[in-house]
């Protein structure tokens, strides 16, 4: 009860500060228009990374893991890509990045959580940005993904780890880092409907229904389901993918708000990096024809 006690009066003192999310993230929470908009600059975003890591679309054949509606998608293909392949569990999603995006060279498909409906070895590069924190079956998917990568592709990968201060993906209720290191799971979601339920709390789009009306409950579970965040840590990627026949890179960036300015010499210490990246980009890369490598066999 303390302790549930705590996180919620720290969430309502942190609530009107940028710790857990800029002024530009509360909006995009609140307004469909201008989350449509932020999404599609990420694509921006996931080009300069291409760019500082000297991986290039150009004239490729693109997976985009993770589509969503499209926004990010349609973004390669106009920096270059020959066509690209928009791929998400979400059949509601990919219906509607159909709607709103229609080429020739684009591909909207979804997939389930261990199956990629894609042949094999017909796709040169994978980029997946804020996704494989969700995947639920890491191990399956990345089996997929050697299977349909060509001899010598190279996969993006965009996401954080489960010791990340807000990995639990609840900032809009607590915006208290690293509150689910600090509390068992149940006493975070009880804290979280209690300020759900609290007068000081605005609402965001995900409180509504599709009618427009204030969903009465939330946060009525004990644990964060592994089916919604798989609670990976950096270093077990880092695990999987190697174990997966790939060669991995990984790449940690810093806090961006100046509330972490501090963190940013911290971390180059290992034992920190897991606490203190505000966000990891790992390069895969998968053997040429000629390598000796083969299938790997991951359980």
């Amino acid at each position: 009860m303390i302790a549930e006690q705590f996180l919620y009066f720290t969430a309502k003192a942190l609530r009107s500060t940028s710790v857990a999310h800029t002024a530009q993230m509360k909006a995009a929470l609140k307004d469909k228009a201008v989350n449509d908009a932020q999404r599609t600059r990420e694509a921006e975003r996931v080009m300069s990374v291409l760019e500082r890591y000297h991986l290039t679309i150009d004239g490729q054949r693109i997976l985009d893991f993770g589509c969503a509606d499209g926004a990010l998608t349609i973004g390669y293909l106009n920096s270059g890509a020959a066509h690209v392949v928009g791929m998400d569990v979400d059949e509601g999603a990919v219906r509607r990045a159909r709607e709103l995006h229609r080429d020739e060279r684009l591909t909207f498909l979804k997939s389930d959580v261990e199956l990629l409906p894609v042949p094999d070895s017909s796709i040169d590069a994978v980029v997946s940005y804020d996704t494989f924190e969700h995947v639920s079956d890491p191990p399956a998917i990345l089996k997929e993904m050697w299977r349909i990568l060509k001899p010598g592709g190279w996969m993006l990968i965009g996401t954080w780890g489960w010791r990340h201060p807000f990995a639990p993906h609840l900032w809009a209720v607590m915006p208290v880092p690293w509150a689910h290191l600090l509390v068992s799971e149940r006493t975070l979601i009880k804290a979280c409907r209690r300020v759900y339920h609290a007068r000081w709390y605005s609402p965001t789009r995900d409180d509504f229904d599709s009618t427009g009306r204030r969903l009465p409950d939330k946060y009525t579970e004990d644990s964060i389901s592994l089916d919604y965040l798989n609670h990976y840590l950096i270093a077990d990627f880092e695990r999987l993918f190697r174990a997966g026949g790939f060669s991995c890179e990984t790449h940690p960036v810093p806090f961006g708000s100046w509330y972490a300015n501090w963190t940013r010499p911290l971390l180059r210490v290992q034992s920190l990096r897991e606490f203190l990246s505000g966000y990891v980009w790992f390069i895969l890369r998968k053997p040429s024809a000629d390598s000796s490598v083969d299938d790997p066999q991951l359980s």
